[in-house]
């Protein structure tokens, strides 16, 4: 039992001490269904560090989904541990006229977290591993 409990600790505190970026990704895409595209890129990023980069990936992201009606669902799935600080995150904004595709990178380390890199396509083969395309 007591090295039950002590294995049950140390998962407990390697876990807390790993990039988990799920959360704060579906957050983002949740809030654009809710509130667009500015609510999604509020969460992910901070305005005061990052308003060249929220404004470069605002314009693309308006373009990009100007034409594909309403959101109806967002999910995240298969979060993959590239580290212990980095996660690959991938997800779907559901629109009504066709989905489009997300994949980031979350790095966190020494209290400081965010998104490093963010790619969105309407095209799932540009965003998932090739990997996933393939029939089991």
């Amino acid at each position: 039992m007591k090295k039950l409990l002590v294995l049950g600790w140390l998962l407990l505190v390697c876990r807390g001490f790993s990039a988990d970026g799920v959360q704060v990704f579906q957050d983002g895409l949740r809030a654009f269904r809710d509130n667009g595209a500015d609510a999604l890129l509020n969460t992910w990023y901070d305005a005061r560090e990052d308003s060249e980069k929220i404004a470069a990936i605002r314009a693309r992201l308006l373009t990009i989904s100007r034409n594909l009606g309403p959101v109806i669902d967002t999910e995240v799935f298969r979060p993959r541990n590239l580290g212990k600080n980095l996660q690959r995150l991938h997800g779907v904004i559901y629109f009504e006229k066709r989905p489009l595709w997300f994949r980031s990178e979350y790095y966190s380390i020494n209290g400081r977290s965010g998104f490093i890199s963010l790619e969105f396509s309407l095209s799932a083969d540009d965003i998932l591993p090739l990997t996933w395309a393939t029939p089991n």
